[in-house]
């Protein structure tokens, strides 16, 4: 079998939803497809497809995102959604569709990129195209059923699950009052700034990135303030998903200023209320404050013995790619697939 590699235009936007939909690990609607690339605030996505005789066999995609990158914003194009019909693997389908778009990345100037591989991704990254392994992110998590820690550890998958019924009802929680957002505004492009004080180099954290990503999403995220005398503090983006055999609630984003503690302890109860019942567990990232490590813990989260794969490359000659840990901070809302 052969194959041709091209660039994705509109037209072929069927046999690639079906395809991912067929084959991929990150599965995208229609719908989803539109909003995910093709709204994107930081720009329109790098889409290359592997075609047979005129069949879309192959996809590899990078989106856009704004980071500040050791301080400067910039803008990276992060490889996404990767898919390869069965009867085309072990082709290169794969690496050539991402070296044209590493190419295609750096033509726009963008100095390096990172991602979270699959597994089946992974030794193609670092075997073939020259990435290289950065500190591995641990998922912390806090149990909501007491079952659900033995049914992991013997591989017995539980119910589906899922949020609980929407309750935007405002809520007095550690002296703070928080209640759900419908739309975000100037105040959190302030929070962002102030909690980016205390991250290494991230998504850039504002109204236009939390809008697009969180309240356009055709999936259904819940988003909430916490207010101290109607100010702004903290905001938390609460999600759901199904892995591994277990029902999770996740925390796609969690906001405050580096000294907010009660600005965690009100969104982590607030996040935990909106799932409990539907959830076997809250998962996170943790932030990186070593306070906020604290109050994790004291509500009852804890490290768990699952990493995520963090790995980066260097696109542009002199461009330097930061190996220590606390040189990054992401959230589980950082990439596609939560």
């Amino acid at each position: 079998m052969s194959f041709e590699t091209v660039r994705y235009t509109s037209d072929q936007r069927a046999a690639l939803v079906a395809l991912l939909a067929r084959v991929g690990t990150t599965q995208l609607s229609d719908e989803e497809f539109a909003w995910w690339f093709e709204r994107n605030p930081a720009g329109e996505g790098i889409v290359s497809l592997a075609v047979d005789d005129g069949e879309v066999v192959g996809v590899a995609a990078m989106s856009f995102f704004r980071i500040a990158l050791r301080g400067v914003e910039t803008r990276l194009a992060i490889p996404v959604n990767v898919a390869t019909d069965p009867r085309y693997r072990g082709q290169g389908v794969f690496s050539t569709l991402e070296r044209e778009n590493e190419a295609a990345a750096a033509a726009t100037g963008a100095p390096l990129t990172v991602t979270f591989p699959n597994g089946a991704s992974y030794p193609i990254f670092m075997s073939r195209l020259g990435w290289i392994d950065l500190p591995r992110l641990r998922l912390w998590a806090r149990p909501l059923r007491a079952g659900a820690v033995v049914r992991y550890a013997l591989g017995r998958p539980g119910e589906h699950g899922g949020l609980r019924a929407r309750d935007d009802a405002p809520r007095s929680l550690h002296g703070l009052e928080v209640r759900a957002v419908e739309r975000f505004g100037p105040d959190l492009d302030e929070l962002g700034r102030r909690a980016a004080t205390g991250y290494g180099s991230h998504f850039v954290r504002d109204a236009e990135y939390f809008n697009w990503r969180y309240l356009d999403s055709p999936r259904d995220y819940r988003c909430f303030g916490a207010y101290r005398t109607g100010e702004l503090v903290g905001a938390a983006v609460v999600g759901h998903t199904f892995k591994h055999g277990v029902s999770a609630g996740f925390l796609a984003d969690l906001i405050s200023a580096p000294d907010g503690k009660e600005e965690i302890r009100a969104l982590l109860s607030r996040a935990v209320a909106e799932v409990k019942g539907g959830a076997d567990a809250l998962v996170l990232l943790p932030p990186p404050a070593r306070a906020h490590l604290h109050v994790l813990l004291a509500a009852g989260f804890a490290p768990t013995n699952k990493q995520l794969r963090f790995i980066g490359k260097a696109l542009q000659d002199g461009a330097h790619l930061d190996e220590r840990a606390q040189a990054w901070h992401f959230t589980l809302g950082d990439f596609d697939f939560f």
